[in-house]
């Protein structure tokens, strides 16, 4: 059964100077469901610029049961208030965590939150979520957030696609593939770091990892692959923690510093 609901924008500040008038409710009017539910974006548009999401990026939008909205914008995980009254909505006090990624992902990023804080309707339609303003300047169109099953670490080709070192995030060097394959949770690992391949013994257990001396071969390249597989290297070698959410993976070592693998 479909199930549709529009709400038109009230501005908060006039809802709290007229309180008297009109009660700010926590959760939406009856007949929306959205408290406890996630959404993933398939695309944006902000003043006629955007559209569809290419495939593989995630940014994702959280209703909790408090009147919060959460989720990932791309590069930072990003917070903030939801606020419903008399027939409008309103995201504000938006936040986010201060990782520095790629230029494009950050410009998305900053695009995709810009978005979010000026919405004032949505549509919910089914399993169809749309945000929107009242001129159709910002669009946001989302679906229900569908976990994938976490992948296995043992016999997974793992692909690298970020470098964490504090709050900064890099993708890797353009045309290189580092990847890793685990051979069993107590044996041995193997795969390339982006130039050299690499090899050597790793134990992991619930949680926690302990990697041995890697043997890698000795190519040269390109002086920011080679510092590229520098960083994957000292991170292996320090690795302590790691963890699987769907077909990611993170490595992590005491320090901060982590790599991030999708699976194949």
């Amino acid at each position: 059964m479909k199930r549709s609901a529009m709400i038109v924008l009230v501005a908060l500040a006039l809802v709290l100077g007229a309180c008297a008038e009109e009660e700010v409710l926590v959760n939406p009017p009856s007949g929306t469901s959205l408290p406890g539910t996630r959404w993933v974006a398939t695309g944006f548009t902000v003043d006629g610029a955007g559209g569809l999401l290419p495939a593989g990026i995630h940014l994702t939008l959280d209703f909790n049961d408090a009147g919060g909205v959460g989720g990932t914008a791309g590069c930072n995980s990003y917070f903030g208030t939801v606020t419903f009254a008399a027939g409008g909505i309103a995201i504000t006090g938006i936040g986010s965590t201060e990782m520095a990624c790629d230029p494009e992902v950050m410009d998305r990023e900053a695009r995709f939150l810009a978005a979010l804080g000026r919405v004032t309707a949505f549509t919910l339609e089914g399993d169809h979520l749309t945000l929107t303003t009242s001129d159709g300047a910002v669009s946001v169109d989302l679906v229900p957030f569908v976990p994938e099953a976490d992948r296995p670490l043992a016999g997974t080709t793992w692909h690298l696609t970020t470098l964490l070192d504090g709050d900064a995030a890099s993708s890797t060097v353009a045309g290189t593939e580092p990847t890793l394959v685990v051979d069993d949770l107590a044996g041995r690992i193997g795969g390339s770091a982006g130039c050299n391949q690499f090899g050597g013994p790793a134990d992991f257990g619930e949680g926690t990892v302990e990697i041995g001396d890697l043997v890698a071969t000795e190519m040269a390249c390109d002086p920011a692959v080679m510092d590229q597989e520098t960083f994957v290297f000292e991170v292996l070698g320090a690795a302590a923690t790691w963890e699987i959410e769907g077909t990611r993976l993170r490595i992590t070592a005491p320090d901060g510093r982590a790599l991030e693998f999708t699976a194949e």
